[in-house]
């Protein structure tokens, strides 16, 4: 475990997946990541590479040959070396292996490196492509935030995008967990989105156009501002009455329903040249 500190915030994150663990206010005395729970959900905010979602049938092609990788792929799974640390500052990093080669097959350097400034984290991704040929990939993150100040979970929690915006969702069959051709809206020319449970009946809202969101609650001046311009799509997701809510930023989507598809053909897949970078980065500012 490593730990960035100053006098606002103190840092928690895991070798295991380079996965942030803690983010507590000290003047506010509270914890805002999720601490993970086995009845609701056991993560905290695992990184999504080389796959954002879940595959069709678990399954992708390179040149036609099949390879398979399961929900949201192997990084969240796989422990990072630490290869630069300082007192508020700290990177990881995750290279290709043999292993990784066998459901993968791309010689890739994954950096991931924490920042913090004051009351405010931010979070880059570095994505290396050391094949001799255009490789693709998808890209996430998941953190998941604590609704526990009382018993109504997300629903004294709102979102504030800070401008009027009409919002639309992609849509889930809920049964393979991949994409449809429907969508729904759920907000019109408004700036706040009342958090409900029944909202996610449809599992996870999947927004287009989100660079920005602040996470607020209805009893106190506390909020978690996100800026996420790097991404385009923003996963919003919970369980029924478990008390914390996802924002998850995306470089990449779950296949659509049906068969598997070429990686190069995957929606919102990205890319990057041979001895190029993908770089990416999203930031939490605890108020």
């Amino acid at each position: 475990m490593h730990t960035l500190e100053n006098e606002i915030l103190k840092i928690n994150i895991s070798e295991h997946g380079a996965e942030l663990q803690s983010i507590y206010h000290k003047e506010n005395k509270r914890e805002y990541l999720w601490q993970g729970d086995d009845s609701c959900w056991s993560r905290r905010s695992p990184i999504l590479f080389p796959i954002v979602g879940k595959l069709a049938n678990n399954t992708y092609y390179v040149k036609g040959r099949d390879y398979h990788l399961t929900h949201h792929g192997f990084a969240r799974d796989l422990n990072f070396e630490i290869i630069e640390k300082r007192k508020k500052y700290v990177k990881f990093m995750l290279k290709a292996n043999e292993k990784t080669m066998l459901i993968y097959p791309f010689d890739f350097k994954l950096t991931v490196s924490y920042r913090l400034e004051y009351n405010k984290l931010t979070v880059k991704f570095k994505v290396y492509n050391n094949s001799s040929e255009l490789m693709y990939f998808s890209l996430g993150a998941h953190p998941a935030f604590n609704t526990d100040l009382t018993e109504n979970g997300i629903e004294d929690y709102y979102l504030d995008f800070g401008e009027n915006k009409t919002l639309t969702t992609k849509i889930l069959d809920k049964e393979v967990s991949l994409l449809t051709h429907e969508l729904k809206d759920i907000m019109k020319n408004q700036d706040k989105l009342d958090l409900r449970y029944d909202m996610f009946d449809i599992d996870t809202l999947i927004l287009e156009d989100i660079n920005h969101v602040a996470l607020k609650n209805k009893l106190n001046d506390q909020e978690i501002i996100m800026n996420c311009q790097s991404f385009p799509l923003m996963g919003i997701w919970t369980k029924a009455k478990c008390p914390y809510i996802c924002l998850e930023p995306w470089c990449g989507a779950p296949d659509y329903a049906g068969g598997p598809v070429e990686l190069r053909d995957k929606a919102y897949i990205q890319s990057v040249y041979p001895d190029d970078k993908f770089v990416a980065k999203y930031s939490l500012e605890i108020k």
